[in-house]
């Protein structure tokens, strides 16, 4: 009898400990972590992006601004309200991405302005929009240019160092891990019902996760990011090479940077959290199968320097999605009678001619 009670406990606590792994869910911290970084990492997918402009405050027209023509008013004016969108197939080898990018200006009669694009490793063609209020001749406008990269390098004597894209994915996802595995899970981090979340419509989530600062942990964000995260980030580039050279940054400027870093660590404390404020800064992601499918994001930031009279704010909305992660995408033919630059060139300038 003893010996049946003893296997009856020792199966309770086995079919216990089944029970728990399989119903736990990753950590919130970690679950986001992953997810990003494993999205990163797949070979295509498809993604829709749109950044909403909610708050615009830009400082007084300075003397510069004024000798140029510029109003800050005209731009807050044209920009306020400004919606960009982005539709977008990626393909990693060999390197594709066909997007078409639609920017939406309400402070300009609600213009609308469409820009496709095809995007490769050697290659860039843009779709010219039609828009005649921009003066776009009728023989260029709708039409694809073909750019060469390389070759319009070497024209203007730029050199432009290749990008190991892998390396660069990598650079990404390090980058993102040490910033955010700096931040403390039960400040920062919580789960939220996918039910509660505003996901999209077609959108289904295991677990949906959301980082956020807040005025009250503020200070801490800006004591973490300056002694923590940021000397971790400019080591890691530092040691990145291929990113030095594709960025055009110097080493020496960047240690530099570490230097002063550590050397005015009071002084950039001092002005980030008095200077500085964050009204809103959120992201909520939506996990499913391990990749992040869904992300949607808040920032309101406010300058003030009573010193320099600089007053500004900016708010800005940003959801993205991703689908067929890993799936096999098929492109449509490059355009075959897409306009080379000196073609472009030629059409445009004949086009001036005739006015």
């Amino acid at each position: 009898m003893k010996q049946v009670q003893r296997l009856a406990l020792i199966f309770m606590l086995i079919l216990t400990v089944v029970i728990a792994g399989c119903s736990a869910k990753t950590p919130p911290k970690e679950a986001l972590i992953n997810a990003t970084m494993k999205t990163m990492e797949a070979n295509t997918y498809k993604t829709s992006m749109t950044i909403q402009l909610d708050e615009l405050e830009l400082p007084e027209d300075t003397a510069d601004a004024a000798e140029m023509g510029m109003s800050t008013a005209a731009v807050a004016g044209i920009i306020k309200d400004a919606t960009i969108k982005a539709d977008a197939t990626f393909q990693k080898d060999p390197m594709r991405m066909d997007m078409n990018m639609e920017i939406i200006l309400p402070g300009m009669m609600d213009m609308k302005l469409a820009v496709p694009m095809i995007i490769t490793e050697e290659k860039m063609f843009v779709k010219i929009p039609n828009i005649p209020m921009l003066g776009i001749p009728e023989t260029i406008a709708d039409k694809y240019v073909e750019i060469n990269m390389k070759e319009l390098a070497q024209e203007e004597g730029i050199e432009i160092p290749e990008m190991d894209i892998a390396e660069q994915q990598k650079l990404v996802q390090e980058l993102s891990a040490v910033l955010l595995k700096h931040f403390d899970e039960k400040t920062y981090f919580s789960e939220v019902k996918a039910a509660d979340a505003g996901l999209p419509e077609g959108v289904k989530a295991d677990q949906v996760v959301k980082f956020a600062i807040s005025e009250e942990n503020y200070a801490q964000t800006v004591e973490t990011l300056v002694n923590n995260a940021l000397p971790e980030v400019l080591d890691i580039l530092l040691a990145n090479e291929s990113f030095l050279q594709y960025a055009q940054l110097e080493k020496a400027d960047l240690e530099q940077a570490k230097a002063d870093l550590d050397t005015n660590k009071t002084e950039i404390l001092n002005v980030l959290q008095n200077n500085l404020k964050f009204n809103v800064l959120e992201l909520t992601g939506a996990v499913q199968d391990d990749y992040l499918v869904y992300q949607a994001g808040k920032i309101g930031v406010e300058v003030k320097d009573e010193e320099s009279g600089l007053d500004a704010k900016i708010g800005l909305s940003i959801t993205s999605q991703y689908s067929e992660l890993n799936k096999e995408v098929k492109f449509p033919e490059f355009p075959t009678d897409a306009l080379t630059m000196d073609e472009l060139t030629e059409l445009f300038a004949g086009s001036m001619t005739g006015l």
